[in-house]
């Protein structure tokens, strides 16, 4: 079984998939963030509704990002800790914005996606994917860009009729183009989707402790202000 974790929102969830990535329980906390809190209390609950233990986990997945910075390292470093704590277990991880593209695609008509993620400073995470008929699910077409909240209308505008989801999606719905279609019910990639995003080997899948790391999307305030005069 895949026990997933996905926290690079304020939203905060876990689930337990079976290895297609179908969802055997989750638990998904919106009014975040307070992923120090719920993360952990998150896993022990999916493993008691699924009536599954420990021993039942082959795989250990995350999402990566990019988002908020504090809850991706909470989110990484707790999957790198259970997952060295078990030498047994798989780790992997994939880009949040895959495993919310590949939930919009389901329900995108065919249209390509852009998975919307609030990167705060009025700034949102933007990906284009299209839906893939191969085991992956989606196909990426534009990398994640960090577009200001008073561009993303003609950002979006750009790159035609589109289905978009998240809650960038959702914070910034006034400013949506009319050929940008909001999933009003996909508001934050969650580890439902992350599970299903590792089962099928969606864009971006990494595997292994060298390589399942946050995907910040640009650079941390803390370096950004590093030698600066107080």
């Amino acid at each position: 079984m895949i026990l997933a974790l996905e926290t690079a929102t304020t939203a905060c969830s876990a689930a337990l998939c079976a290895a297609d990535g179908s969802v055997v329980a989750e638990t998904v906390t919106f009014e975040g963030p307070a992923h120090t809190q719920r993360l952990l209390p998150g896993v022990h609950e999916v493993l008691q509704r699924a009536g599954a233990t420990w021993a039942d986990v082959d795989t250990i997945a995350v999402g990566l990002g990019p988002g908020a910075f504090t809850g991706l390292r909470i989110g990484v470093a707790t999957a790198r800790a259970l997952a060295q704590a078990d030498g047994r277990v798989r780790l992997a991880g994939v880009p949040s914005c895959t495993a919310l593209a590949l939930a919009l695609a389901d329900v995108s008509g065919g249209r390509a996606v852009a998975p919307l993620i609030d990167g705060k400073r009025r700034e949102v995470f933007a990906a284009v994917y299209e839906p893939d008929p191969g085991p992956g699910g989606v196909r990426l077409l534009e990398e994640v860009a960090v577009v200001p909240a008073d561009e993303l209308a003609a950002w979006l505008e750009r790159r035609g009729p589109l289905l978009v989801g998240g809650d960038g999606a959702a914070l910034y719905a006034e400013l949506l183009p009319a050929a940008a279609r909001r999933a009003d019910a996909i508001v934050a990639p969650t580890a439902a989707m992350v599970g299903r995003a590792v089962a099928c080997g969606a864009p971006g899948l990494v595997t292994g402790p060298d390589a399942v790391l946050p995907l910040y999307g640009r650079t941390p305030d803390a370096a950004r202000w590093q030698g600066r005069p107080l």
